[in-house]
């Protein structure tokens, strides 16, 4: 508990020099949002702070945010039900490899901030978005990176803020944790994520989040330039819809639609642009 605390007072302490000097416009202002509904227990939250840490200590992410031109901005926002959203850790400013690898220390420790609730996505794509308006400097990018196990109880409210965001210029992307809803990454297609580039990673339980979340992030960051692994490709026509289960575990496919990346466990799927209104 005391090396927690120490963590997290030390790094706050940190926080007005990292934040200082950033009025230049940067690469990327990421808001990452964790579900912290009623159906996360602590156990499966613990996966959802220490895989994040895990994956920005990864050498690709790491890389990733030493190239972003100005470097990239993250904040990480806790939701659940609509009166309850909280902010797990405030803006920081990322540009090289020792100030990542302190970040990923304090998420590592960063506690819940909320005992639970329901799942109103739509409250923490809001939620998510105000944290734009404090955020330090400029950006060419403002992403939101929605986590979540399962799909929301407001389809309606869901919809609206979904496409007020996109008007917005806010580009969402979402990682589905399908640990009881294996159509969670069709539904995320369908209703939740947009924008330009917009993607959605899969997670097929809790405990592949960090491998989920290496990929998510260093996408979101650098861009969608794919890798130079070998290609195979599909018909553009299924370019919207998710890879099957029983996909070979490793792929990736181009096609003039969409992407596919790499499937570990988890998978990731990536049209070119998603921001029509639903």
């Amino acid at each position: 508990m005391l090396l927690r605390f120490f963590l997290l007072f030390s790094f706050t302490l940190l926080l007005p020099a990292s934040t200082a000097g950033t009025e230049d416009q940067m690469e990327l202002h990421l808001v990452l949002a964790f579900d912290v509904s009623a159906s996360v227990n602590d156990a499966e939250f613990d996966l959802q702070r220490t895989g994040t840490a895990e994956a920005l200590r990864d050498s690709s992410v790491v890389g990733a945010i030493e190239q972003a031109p100005g470097g990239v901005a993250i904040a990480i926002v806790q939701w659940s039900s609509i009166t309850q959203q909280a902010v797990g850790l405030d803006w920081v400013h990322l540009s090289d490899a020792d100030g990542v690898a302190n970040y990923a220390d304090v998420v590592h420790v960063m506690p819940r901030r909320l005992p639970g609730g329901g799942t109103m996505i739509h409250a923490g794509l809001d939620f998510a978005a105000s944290m734009f308006e404090t955020a330090p400097g400029t950006a060419r990018r403002r992403v939101i990176d929605l986590a979540a196990n399962g799909q929301t109880d407001d389809t309606d409210k869901l919809r609206e803020s979904r496409n007020r965001l996109l008007r917005d210029g806010v580009v969402i992307n979402g990682l589905a944790i399908e640990e009881d809803d294996r159509g969670l990454t069709s539904y995320f297609y369908a209703k939740i994520i947009g924008g330009a580039g917009a993607f959605a990673v899969t997670a097929d339980d809790f405990p592949v989040f960090a491998q989920a979340m290496k990929i998510k992030l260093h996408r979101e960051i650098a861009g969608s330039t794919l890798s130079n692994a070998p290609d195979r490709t599909r018909p553009a026509a299924q370019a919207s819809m998710p890879p099957s289960l029983s996909s070979p575990a490793s792929s990736i496919r181009r096609s003039k639609s969409g992407t596919v990346t790499w499937r570990l466990p988890s998978r990731c799927i990536t049209p070119s642009f998603l921001s029509a209104e639903i």
